[in-house]
């Protein structure tokens, strides 16, 4: 049996609503896996075709639309089985990109039938279900936000030596382990504890994790790959305990699982050679992503936030795996995506504008998007303007380094907290920021500075759907 796929122009609640279709061409494996989903399928569902637009009504535009199904396409009668798939679609100039999987951040959507057709609306207005966190939503409504700083600019403070990195249990490890930072949450947890409890003090709504390279890829390079769980669930536990500690009801602090890129990326050669060779490929990154999450989770964050963003492809395969989390848990976690434009360029590494990048992880649905590192705050400014402007109807954060790198300084970075301050002041008064925080080279001293800096401020108020 063949399928028939249309696509509406506007969110539907009943067929009748639907309107004159416009008509696309199909792949094949589009077909495939639309037909593996209304057979309703016990793994996830992904249609990684791209549906190509036949005429130019839609050119142009942007949003979200439905995907309709016909009728017993199995035999079996169910229609209404296919209310837990997710719609994602993007328009753009060269027709409409669909991914379709089941999951739970549909929960709630529209289903309406008649006759030969299932029409599932997506409705873009439509919130995901948080099962942690439910009241960041409305807190971000309420105020600015403040994110943390750098955990790696407090530990050089310490200045630890080899033998404090490896503690008694990894005293006779066979590599060096000077720099693993994440292990300091198994050797030297009062260290990553006494930070965020640093950070908290100094006003923090949120803090992440000590776990920016806590993946099988990134702990590779010490031979430690196998501590992955360990280190993650360790970190989110000290994280979770200093947020318990610091929490009031006016106001409650959230512990953030922190996933960053890793040192491998899936969409640029590692050999000026040879363009075509890869060290990493989407499944690996998958696959560590997921073990990544799933620690986190276990140890009680209540945010997910995938930062420093130098390839989207690298970030998908994250994205990919915190909606397989979901999907097998049941859980919902908010999700921040931070993106990093590394030059004068405007673009991420990977070659994207910040526009772009956007239109690329938007059908997450994340809580928040952003940008972090690379830049200081001056330099971000007017691609956190572009952002701002692309991602309307989404919270943005802001986390950036403090200045330049400046190996004269105590911090390695140019700008003092008051600097800082006031550049991140100045965004929040132009009304181009929801969450704020630091990035290399800020401490506690520059939070605190922020904090204060933007206490008075308007949150950024959303383009509501």
């Amino acid at each position: 049996m063949k399928l028939g796929v249309e696509v509406a122009l506007k969110p539907v609640q009943h067929v009748d609503d639907i309107g004159e279709p416009v008509r696309l061409q199909r792949l094949a494996r589009f077909d495939r896996a639309l037909t593996a989903a209304a057979n309703q399928q016990d793994c996830p569902v992904f249609a990684p075709g791209l549906v190509q637009h036949l005429g130019a009504k839609l050119l142009g535009r942007r949003g979200e639309v439905g995907v309709f199904v016909p009728w017993d396409v199995d035999g079996t009668g169910r229609a209404t089985d296919i209310h837990g798939l997710d719609l994602h679609a993007d328009v753009d100039q060269q027709g409409i990109g669909v991914g379709l999987h089941k999951g739970p951040s549909f929960a709630g959507c529209q289903v309406a039938h008649r006759g030969s057709i299932v029409a599932v609306s997506y409705n873009r207005g439509m919130k995901p279900k948080y099962t942690r966190a439910e009241n960041l939503e409305d807190l971000l409504r309420q105020r600015i936000l403040v994110l943390d700083g750098a955990m790696g600019t407090m530990i050089q403070r310490f200045k630890l030596s080899e033998a404090q990195y490896r503690g008694r249990r990894f005293a006779d490890f066979h590599k060096d382990v000077q720099g693993n930072n994440e292990l300091l949450s198994l050797t030297r947890p009062d260290i990553i504890s006494d930070i965020h409890e640093g950070y908290l003090a100094a006003g923090a709504d949120l803090i992440e994790t000590n776990t920016f390279g806590a993946t099988t890829v990134a702990q590779d390079d010490y031979d430690m790959a196998h501590l992955v769980r360990e280190m993650n669930l360790a970190s989110a536990q000290l994280a979770r305990a200093a947020c318990d500690k610091f929490s009031t009801s006016d106001k409650p602090r959230f512990a953030c699982g922190a996933l960053g890129p890793t040192p491998r990326t899936a969409s640029i050669s590692p050999d000026v050679n040879d363009p075509g060779a890869r060290n990493i490929d989407f499944e690996q990154l998958r696959a560590a992503y997921l073990d990544q999450v799933q620690a986190l989770a276990e140890g009680g964050v209540d945010v997910l936030l995938v930062e420093t963003i130098f390839d989207t492809l690298n970030a998908k395969a994250a994205l990919f795996a915190i909606d397989e989390f979901f999907e097998q848990s049941g859980e919902r976690l908010p999700l921040i995506i931070s993106g990093t434009v590394t030059d004068a360029s405007g673009r991420i590494l990977s070659g994207q504008t910040v526009t772009a990048f956007w239109n690329s992880v938007r059908h997450s649905q994340p809580i928040a998007v952003g940008l972090n590192c690379a830049l200081g705050a001056a330099l971000m400014r007017p691609y956190l303007q572009e952002l701002a402007k692309a991602a309307g109807d989404t919270f943005i954060s802001c986390y950036p380094n403090a200045g330049l790198p400046n190996p004269m300084s105590d911090t390695g970075f140019d700008e003092t907290p008051d600097v800082t301050s006031r550049l991140i002041h100045e965004f929040a008064a132009e009304g181009l920021v929801n969450i704020v925080g630091g990035c290399c080279g800020t401490t506690p001293d520059h939070i605190g500075a922020i904090a204060q800096a933007v206490a008075k401020d308007k949150r950024r108020a959303l383009q509501e759907a």
